[in-house]
């Protein structure tokens, strides 16, 4: 785990009850009347886009609010929920409960039949296409000297580099590129980011970032500076046409933002879906989950596009029909544009006129080349120049000290830390992550007096805030919470030495140490996540000997033995499970998989199931490793698919039934996918 990892939990999958979600008087409501609360009261804290949508959320209560009351059942409550948000038009916001889902926004009432890769395949392209990560990339020709690529998401920032990096070598002498994004579900901003620098004639800003960080709903951090440069071996500057539609989401219109500053780039096709913002994962005191937008993003001339989608320069869409009758006309559009031989560049003079340098940039490349001092030197040097020519972001100084600390300089990392306190004094994190660091260091005075700090600042109001101002809390009070250290241990010495050190944190007897099963359980999740199985079991195993009588230890460490293909383990862990919880329908449904002999499958018939997926809960993409399916929801980890038949599948991590159906021609059209007594159905769009 990372110093700066607190912001990230969410992402591993870990949901917590936001403290103070509720004020005082919530103890004389009802539980309708408390959930609606909370939920209401979270966004109103958290939410990040009220200014630039214009949504009056007091208003909105007062509308919602009297329609909850005691007597309220559970889908009434949840129809006034969704109603609520659902005002928001925000593809990123949700909810759910074990029978029912939302989505707001407007994907959620759209089906997407304006694009076909096949189609592309079969008509446009000379000869076969190639394909890269598992078919994430997808290029070819579309004449002797106009190449094509398509990709579907953004993710894996190395494999990432190394395909696009081949990609334009292919393409290095051709007269055009097309680069497609429609039906692309987003991902990590990064990926983008470095795709578009293979195009970048020069350093442009093209995207500004801001978190919400208090009561108010103008309340934000300092803006991150997203530039576009020249990155990579080789750049493509001739020609570039980009294709969007309504299904260009999330990171595929941030990367929408950084191609169209570029100059000799053209958009074509329909708006994106209008859905940028950073998004974390929240639940109701019912058990209910529901999601959150909390990052502000705007494009380079402060305008944000949340519920709009980044237009296109050139509009252009399909119909249901056109695809059906074999044509698309938005690259029919785009081909003819590039053989007029009249693409010209355009002017994009908005894109200079704030090219700042990144402090922790500065800091992170002299460290890396000249040491600590020159480091600092470097820092301060832009800070005597106009105030303007630099930015300080927080998250980019955290990222500087992760880095520093995967690459075992505790020191550097400190420093960096140090200077990021300095910078940023009213922020619990920078304080907390600077304990942190002095914890490593063998500092306990400093290390004791940040984490102070860090109590008196943490509003404690989104989920990761509420853990670490607890944690902060019981530190300030001189007791040590091992889960914390276990998981700092992990990152900087290993399983091993963490694992002993947990064992030497509880020397000082029951009163001088706290352990949390649901923050070592939420560690182990993260590893899994990360393809750690090893250190996941070895986490796992010490919360079952830590909490023997609890039910969930149990059923978490079957399934890290399940994923690591140990299924002797898996079986003997999901049986202690049951033994202390009957109910435990998960532990149930595990053990049926798990015992029964395998189902056997032509591994050729599999390559039928491949590819992407369009679902109402978003994308889906299947991929095969070897002999074994798996699948992939949208911005969640790859869990494999255990054959049941020929043609249906069981994920038993999450409890759900997929059922592949092809038409009368044999090619697969869509997947019913069975989940929490809910049916849906997405189909196959790639």
């Amino acid at each position: 785990m990372r110093f700066a990892s607190t912001r990230h939990l969410v992402a591993a999958g870990i949901f917590l009850i936001s403290a103070g979600a509720l004020n005082g008087f919530a103890q004389d409501l009802s539980e309708p009347e408390k959930n609606f609360e909370q939920l209401w009261r979270t966004y109103d804290r958290n939410y990040a886009l009220f200014g630039v949508k214009n949504i009056d959320w007091d208003l909105l209560y007062k509308v919602y609010r009297p329609r909850v009351t005691p007597q309220t059942t559970d889908d009434e409550l949840f129809d006034v929920m969704a109603a609520l948000i659902g005002n928001l038009n925000d593809n990123h916001v949700g909810l759910t409960s074990p029978t029912r889902a939302f989505r707001s926004g407007i994907l959620g009432a759209m089906k997407m039949d304006d694009y076909s890769a096949d189609l592309i395949k079969e008509k446009y392209l000379k000869g076969r296409s190639k394909e890269l990560m598992n078919g994430l990339f997808d290029y070819g020709w579309l004449s002797d000297s106009v190449g094509y690529f398509h990709f579907s998401g953004f993710r894996d920032l190395d494999a990432s580099t190394k395909a696009i990096d081949q990609i334009i070598s292919e393409f290095k002498d051709a007269k055009a590129i097309v680069v497609d994004v429609r039906a692309n579900g987003g991902g990590d901003d990064r990926v983008g980011k470095l795709i578009a620098g293979r195009f970048a004639d020069r350093k442009r800003l093209y995207m500004k970032t801001q978190i919400r960080n208090g009561p108010k709903h103008d309340d934000f951090t300092r803006p991150r500076y997203w530039y576009v440069e020249p990155d990579g071996p080789r750049q493509f500057t001739r020609p570039v046409v980009l294709l969007t539609h309504r299904f260009s989401v999330s990171a595929a219109e941030n990367f929408d933002l950084a191609m169209r500053v570029l100059p000799h780039v053209t958009l074509v096709g329909d708006a994106t879906s209008g859905v940028f913002a950073d998004v974390y994962g929240d639940r109701l005191g019912n058990g209910w989950r529901f999601s959150v937008s909390f990052k502000l993003f705007v494009d380079t001339n402060g305008f944000c596009w949340e519920g709009i989608g980044v237009p296109s320069d050139i509009r252009q869409t399909n119909t249901k029909q056109d695809i059906e009758e074999k044509r698309d006309r938005v690259l029919d559009l785009a081909i003819a544009m590039i053989d007029s031989g009249a693409l010209k560049p355009q002017d994009e003079a908005a894109s200079l006129r704030d090219i700042r340098e990144s402090a922790a940039g500065l800091l992170t490349k002299a460290i890396n080349e000249q040491g600590v001092d020159a480091a600092l030197r470097a820092y301060r040097k832009p800070r005597a120049g106009k105030p303007e020519s630099y930015y300080i972001d927080e998250e980019e100084m955290e990222d500087a000290a992760d880095k520093l600390i995967k690459a075992h300089k505790p020191k550097e990392a400190l420093e960096v830390l140090k200077l990021n306190a300095q910078e940023f004094p009213s922020s619990y994190l920078a304080h907390e992550l600077l304990a942190d660091a002095y914890a490593v260091a063998g500092d306990s005075v400093q290390s004791l007096a940040h984490y102070k700090k860090a109590f008196d600042l943490n509003r404690h109001s989104y989920p990761w805030e509420t853990q670490s101002y607890e944690d902060a809390k019981k530190i300030a009070a001189g007791i040590r919470v091992l889960a914390k250290e276990l998981a700092r241990n992990i990152e900087s010495k290993g399983a091993d030495a963490a694992l002993k050190a947990f064992d030497e944190g509880k020397a000082g007897g029951p009163g001088a140490y706290s352990i949390n099963e649901s923050q070592i359980n939420g560690l182990g999740y993260q590893l899994m996540n990360q393809g750690k199985l090893h250190e996941a079991i070895e986490v796992l195993k010490l919360n079952v000997r830590e909490f023997p009588n609890s039910s969930n230890v149990y059923d978490s460490l079957g399934e890290a033995y399940m994923k690591a293909g140990q299924t002797a383990q898996a079986i003997a862990n999901y049986k202690k499970s049951l033994d202390l919880n009957p109910q435990n329908t998960n532990a149930t449904g595990m053990l049926k998989t798990l015992e029964q002999p395998p189902t056997a499958v032509d591994v050729k018939s599999l390559d039928a199931y491949l590819g992407q997926y369009d679902a109402p809960i978003g994308k889906l993409t299947i991929t095969r490793r070897g002999d074994r399916l798996f699948g992939e929801p949208e911005g969640d980890s790859k869990e494999e698919l255990i054959p049941q038949s020929e043609n249906r599948f069981s994920v038993p991590t999450v409890g759900a039934d997929l059922t592949f159906v092809k038409d009368a021609n044999g090619q697969v059209t869509h997947v019913l996918i069975r989940v929490g007594g809910r049916e849906m159905q997405a189909k196959k769009v790639k």
